[in-house]
């Protein structure tokens, strides 16, 4: 089995790395360049968090260990549906809309694209802003826009702060999750599918989580299998 996890550059590289240790002993001890890791017939890749979700869809991983977050994004994009289950808490943030009180908002910043266009068709009043698709660190840009706002992954809240983006409205939760391409994918042995909870897709997903089942519910047999 192959299980693909955030690599080192990744926010939740330390806890994913504490959750799979039971798995793959000796995986703190390895090299720092080393993307891979083996343990008896299961095999570890480390990779780039928003990439997780594709390579599980694809069938090159069994098994995903990444941000709800992208998972949702992943989704949202490509009208496609996977199995998300919650794991034990170990980084809890936000994906925020973030703004300065008082402005026209024009351009909407955001690492969260098809999170951002979803959101916006939900609320009636926030009009027609372009979505600019960035990647990281935009809290800088967004503070020099005069009409500009960002859907941000936001933690603590204090580079917001530092860079006076004084109104804010979270949008979602996102923590670590377990993601397989249908219900009854088979887990490493360190993980009880049955006890994990499902997660669903965000409430403000709405038309867009519709789409996405009738997708899938017209998806071929190679699609869903």
């Amino acid at each position: 089995m192959i299980v693909a996890a955030p690599g080192s550059s990744s926010r939740l590289h330390g806890p994913v790395a504490n959750l799979t240790a039971g798995l793959f002993p000796g995986l703190t001890q390895g090299h720092p360049r080393s993307l891979w890791h083996r343990a008896a017939a299961d095999t570890l890749v480390l990779c780039r968090g928003f990439d997780i979700p594709q390579l599980v869809a694809t069938g090159v991983v069994d098994v995903g260990i990444t941000g709800y977050d992208v998972c949702v994004e992943w989704s949202l994009a490509r009208a496609e549906r996977l199995v998300l289950r919650a794991l034990p808490a170990v980084r809890t943030s936000f994906v925020t809309y973030c703004t300065v009180t008082g402005r026209d908002v024009r351009t909407i910043y955001t690492e969260y694209p098809a999170v951002t266009r979803a959101w916006m068709r939900a609320r009636a009043e926030a009009g027609d802003p372009r979505v600019v698709t960035l990647h990281g660190s935009t809290e800088g840009v967004i503070r020099a826009d005069p009409h500009g706002a960002g859907v941000l992954l936001v933690t603590s809240g204090e580079t917001l702060a530092v860079n006076g983006l004084d109104h804010d409205i979270p949008l979602m939760a996102t923590d670590v999750c377990l993601v397989t391409r249908t219900a009854d994918s088979p887990a490493p042995g360190m993980f009880d599918l049955a006890a994990m909870p499902v997660l669903e897709m965000p409430s403000f997903s709405g038309g867009a989580a519709a789409a996405t089942e009738a997708a899938w519910s017209h998806a071929g047999p190679d699609r869903r299998e």
